[in-house]
């Protein structure tokens, strides 16, 4: 972040200022620091003193500066604040280098000192805009001296056609090159944003996955035990009976003092009822267990605690609205919802850096319906990854259908159609 906040602030100050200092050092190289020089121009028939010109020269360099200066830092903060001192910066490079006729030394440095830092401060294609806007604005005043003022005017040598194109060659060049710096540095900036983010997303995804999974762990476990006390009951109130009635029969039999053939056959077939009978009911509670299978939790509810979830781990605000949807489908139905939400939050906050997403659930007469939509960046041409395919695939196995959008106002959008006939006919 502090080689990025270099670049974006400090460096175009630098350039500026080196321009700058060339332009100063073009000026005192030609026109001497003392003031008693009174270089190529006759300064009394113009009537402008020398002390004069030399003020307007230094002033001009640090209204320039300035200029830049506020346009760089005020960048993304203030609008029109920021086009202020672009017009200052316009202004001081433009009365710099007037009436010097040295178009080639300091009327370069101050014009490339300005559009460098435009090119660096304004984002693409703003900047090239506004860098040709300068450039034909400097074309327009070396032309039309008279348009800054009319006393100034007389001394001023208007350039020749071939100079002005060349000045102009040599201004696109130093914009073209500048520009080339401008694009590898964002493109720096965007490749550390991606890394960044693409840390950021690998950390919340590894949380979101290990909190669903101990989520899903605990809702079995809970199930577990439910059914678990459940077949208990089962087996005590029908075993237990069983065993109870068997044991009272066969004491109060054993207690006889005179056998009676006729009263044994009748106990032992009471016996061998009550036998049957818990010999029947412990074999439907173990075919219970023997059935029973990996729990599945409602899809409502593992959505809702999805939602939760990734709310708490990110700053993404997730909107689920259910209409008249059922609280299960079955165990099918239920994870193939969950698996598309999944794959819905994964590709919201992997790819799409999105901060809001809205689930919406509908049931039609034979199908239910589902839209995930996100508020990130979209996609020109959307590629279905290994996971959005899969998840096609099986939509697709059983009769249902699965669209991928990205929206013309941006985000992403799913629509995911599943037929619920064989549902309700198996039901």
């Amino acid at each position: 972040m502090q080689y990025q906040r270099f670049f974006s602030k400090t460096m175009p100050m630098l350039i500026a200022g080196g321009f700058l200092f060339c332009a100063a050092l073009s000026f005192g190289i030609k026109y001497g620091f003392a003031l008693r020089m009174t270089g190529p121009f006759s300064w009394r028939a113009s009537g402008i003193g020398r002390y004069f010109f030399c003020l307007n020269f230094y002033f001009s360099i640090v209204v320039c500066f300035l200029g830049v200066c506020g346009l760089t830092v005020l960048k993304e903060k203030s609008v029109i604040r920021q086009w202020i001192f672009l017009l200052i910066a316009f202004a001081g490079s433009v009365t710099g280098g007037f009436v010097l006729n040295d178009f080639f030394t300091i009327n370069l440095c101050f014009y490339s000192a300005v559009i460098a830092a435009v090119i660096l401060v304004f984002a693409f294609p703003v900047n090239l805009y506004i860098g040709g806007a300068l450039i034909a604005c400097y074309v327009f005043f070396l032309f039309h001296p008279y348009y800054m003022t009319p006393v100034w005017a007389g001394n001023y040598l208007i350039p020749e056609p071939g100079q002005i194109a060349l000045l102009v060659l040599i201004m696109v060049l130093f914009a073209g090159i500048t520009a080339a710096i401008r694009f590898l540095l964002d493109k720096l900036s965007e490749a550390r944003a991606t890394i960044e983010h693409l840390n950021q997303v690998g950390t919340q995804m590894l949380e979101f996955n290990h909190r669903l999974q101990e989520y899903v762990r605990n809702t079995g476990e809970e199930a577990v035990r439910k059914d678990r006390l459940r077949f208990t009951s089962d087996l005590h109130d029908a075993c237990g009976y069983v065993f109870t009635n068997i044991i009272a029969v066969s004491e109060a039999a054993i207690s006889w003092s005179y056998p009676d053939f006729q009263k044994m056959r009748e106990t032992f077939k009471l016996v061998q009822n009550q036998a049957r009978d818990g010999l029947k009911r412990t074999r439907e509670t173990l075919y219970m267990i023997r059935e029973l299978r990996e729990p599945e939790s409602g899809s409502i509810e593992t959505i809702f605690e999805m939602k939760s979830i990734l709310e708490k781990i990110t700053d993404i605000k997730i909107i689920i609205e259910t209409g008249n949807i059922r609280r299960n489908y079955g165990p099918d139905i239920n994870r193939m919802l969950t698996r598309i939400v999944q794959e819905a939050f994964t590709n919201s906050v992997r790819h799409g850096m999105a901060t809001r997403i809205s689930i919406g659930l509908w049931e039609l007469e034979d199908s239910l319906e589902m839209t995930v939509r996100d508020n990130g960046i979209g996609a020109q041409h959307v590629v279905k990854g290994i996971g959005l395919a899969g998840m096609e695939e099986r939509v697709t196995q059983i009769g249902g259908s699965l669209e991928v959008l990205s929206p013309e106002d941006g985000g992403f959008c799913l629509k995911v159609s599943i037929p619920l006939l064989k549902e309700k006919e198996d039901a």
